[in-house]
């Protein structure tokens, strides 16, 4: 029975966390944003940046399993490397950059909803597309005030409002990307991101993030590294840690104005290596 509350706890544990900081922020004074960023800090650190900390791991294994030897130096002077240069088309190619993010985004959340490793076929592919589209656009909606906020007019002059339907868009890409096969992440992304919408943006978007997508790709490779989550956590705490210090000095070498944008570009920068990285050693295996 303990094993079974365990298994339904991971399994919902996006909505678990949602209700509970729902709850807490109704109870405690809910304007005090110092709380939005307690619990940002910590579930990015715990969850969020971990599951992209984690890719050395997967090509060590790989090296390994080929017979080759791995170096942990030039693997980070890589991952630095492919940053650095997306550093730099953020510099000169800002809309380009921010264009190509949110792809990379959209198909990312599309492609980790699923527990099953898919053929590349059309249709699979825009699943893929149209569930993480309306995942992104949900947020996006009902957080678009704070959104502006964010991005301001530093890429594009947003409108003053989205359209009226834009919801039900939303709505419809998620329910075209359902997968049966994957129902109970299905359920948990559904739950979570509905219960997101009383929530402000950066919490709400770390129920998704971290708590759904993170739990789900963490749980992807601890299957394919047959280590159990524990293990896998302690063994990327430096990593994360790391990743933070990088954070802190990317945000120190920018304008004190627009925190909150900057660390969307940052978010970005490490993004970009573990995208390919995940799709190509994970659900590619």
């Amino acid at each position: 029975m303990e094993k079974l509350y365990q298994i339904q706890i991971k399994r919902f544990f996006g909505s678990i966390v949602t209700i509970g900081y729902g709850g807490f922020r109704f109870l405690v004074e809910p304007s005090n944003p110092y709380f939005d960023y307690a619990f940002t800090f910590i579930f990015m650190f715990l969850l969020g940046i971990p599951h992209g900390a984690g890719d050395h791991l997967l090509i060590q294994k790989q090296k390994k399993d080929q017979g080759l030897s791995f170096s942990l130096l030039r693997f980070v002077g890589s991952y630095l490397g492919v940053m650095l240069l997306y550093a730099l088309m953020w510099y000169y190619f800002p809309k380009i950059s921010f264009v190509i993010f949110i792809l990379i985004s959209i198909f990312h959340f599309g492609d980790f909803e699923n527990d099953e490793v898919e053929k590349g076929s059309i249709l699979a592919f825009g699943q893929k597309m149209s569930l993480g589209l309306g995942i992104l656009g949900w947020i996006i909606y009902f957080h678009f005030d704070e959104v502006k906020v964010v991005l301001g007019d530093w890429v594009w002059a947003l409108p003053v409002a989205l359209p009226a339907y834009w919801p039900y868009l939303c709505l419809l890409g998620i329910l075209l990307g359902f997968r049966r096969q994957s129902m109970f992440r299905y359920i948990n992304t559904l739950i979570t991101l509905i219960l997101g919408c009383w929530l402000p943006l950066l919490p709400a978007f770390v129920c998704y993030f971290a708590c759904c997508h993170a739990v789900y790709s963490l749980s992807d490779m601890s299957k394919h590294l047959q280590l159990n989550l524990k293990t896998i956590l302690a063994k990327l705490l430096p990593f994360s840690f790391l990743a933070f210090v990088m954070g802190f000095f990317f945000l120190k070498m920018n304008s004190n104005t627009g925190v909150i944008y900057y660390l969307f570009i940052f978010l970005s920068l490490l993004t970009m290596p573990h995208f390919w990285l995940m799709h190509q050693f994970v659900k590619k295996k």
